[in-house]
């Protein structure tokens, strides 16, 4: 019977055993593989289209390190004027371009980005020249031709005026 026990024994201990796997194995299937996330993860940055603009200009911008899908406000700075409303992708990326207002003062501005809910704000110093108009197009340029042939007239007419004053004198 001694042996029969150890037996038996040996059977409960097997059975613990292919119970643990099953179900240590159980959360394994259909798992999602893990993606790796840089250590430490990148710090917040922004990037611009450009530092020096026209007033009236676009300026396109991406910004990194705001929540996943998170609002996020551009903003100009000294005066606080805001620009747009933008959201960031899953990854915490924001990207979008806003347009410098025509009447913004000329000098140094601060480009802003603030997060609604990380309350993460990212700046960049840029620089804002007055709004120059921008004349159209009107095809080719021919003021060289009417200046030259308006003095072609002035130095005919006048030509012509002392030949006539010289017969009158003859």
């Amino acid at each position: 019977m001694n042996a029969m026990t150890a037996s038996s024994k040996c059977r409960a201990a097997f059975a613990a055993t292919a119970a643990a796997a099953v179900l240590a194995a159980v959360p394994v299937v259909g798992a999602q593989t893990a993606h790796a996330q840089p250590y430490p993860p990148d710090p917040p940055s922004l990037t611009l289209s450009a530092t020096t603009v026209d007033a009236g200009d676009e300026l396109s911008f991406t910004g990194t390190g705001f929540d996943p899908n998170e609002g996020v406000v551009a903003l100009l700075l000294s005066k606080p004027i805001k620009l747009g409303r933008f959201t960031a992708d899953s990854n915490g990326t924001v990207q979008g371009t806003v347009t410098i207002p025509k009447w913004t003062d000329p000098g140094r501005h601060t480009f802003l980005l603030k997060g609604k809910e990380s309350k993460l704000t990212l700046s960049a110093k840029i620089t804002v020249r007055p709004n120059k108009p921008h004349l159209a197009d009107t095809g080719e340029d021919r003021s060289s031709l009417l200046l030259g042939g308006a003095a072609g007239l002035l130095v005919l007419g006048a030509g012509t005026m002392m030949a006539v004053r010289r017969r009158k004198h003859n």
